[in-house]
């Protein structure tokens, strides 16, 4: 049986790195008593993922897992199952929805992923919308990039990785917006990043500022979010 599970991770939650994420998660389902299956060869591992893995830092909303179990139950046990799953979580880290994968979504959620949308709160950043107005008018925003094995310097356009913002309340003295970036495989723009390049063009000194950064959406390529092909059809 496969399963899909969503869920949040937030407060100092946020710090922990993503091989450690799917460390807590197994043991949790473990304790759960939802055995993993493992895959076949000479250095087997469960069979389970993370459809958009999380910089750290960045707190979410929408985090989507999979998870395969050598059990099978209807749908009264595997409830009480993800019940005793967030039990054994940590604080910060909550399982708000879960279902049995549909067997006509063969491919796994990564592969589905095409965006992500993030809302950005900070203070200390003053006319917010007519700045981002501005940004996203840009043709061109190259940003510069450091190869972590090389240490080599390199230069990226992430114009085309910017899909969209919207404007969650205009405050004074405050941004509250949310971006939609492309999050595709081998296109992923990082939403830090993103703020950085935000900063650097509208003349703010973005190192004095420690924005929230939240993912509210993991979207396909219709622009919904995956969570919605979970539930096209009624099982």
């Amino acid at each position: 049986m496969k399963l899909v599970f969503e869920f949040t991770k937030t407060g100092d939650m946020v710090y922990i790195s993503h091989l450690d994420l799917g460390r807590l998660f197994l043991r949790a389902l473990r304790m759960a008593g939802l055995r993993p299956v493992y895959s076949q060869g000479f250095n087997p591992h469960p069979k389970m993922s993370i459809a958009l893995p999380l910089s750290l830092g960045v707190h979410s909303l929408c985090e989507l897992m999979e998870f395969e179990t050598d059990q099978t139950a209807g749908p009264a046990q595997a409830e009480a199952a993800v019940m005793r799953v967030n039990e054994r979580l940590p604080e910060g880290i909550r399982v708000t929805y879960w279902r049995e994968k549909p067997v006509d979504v063969p491919k796994p959620l990564a592969s589905l992923v095409h965006a992500a949308s993030y809302e950005f709160m900070c203070e200390g950043i003053w006319d917010a919308p007519e700045l981002l107005m501005e940004f996203f008018e840009r043709k061109s925003v190259i940003i510069s990039k450091t190869d972590k094995k090389t240490g080599a310097e390199s230069e990226k356009e992430i114009r085309p990785l910017m899909l969209g913002y919207r404007i969650v309340k205009n405050m004074r003295g405050r941004l509250l917006a949310e971006a939609t970036l492309l999050s595709g495989p081998g296109q992923t723009l990082n939403p830090a990043a993103f703020f950085e390049a935000f900063c650097n063009a509208s003349g703010i000194e973005g190192r004095e500022l420690f924005p929230v950064i939240t993912r509210t959406a993991i979207l396909g390529r219709d622009g919904k979010p995956l969570k919605e092909l979970l539930e096209a059809e009624d099982f």
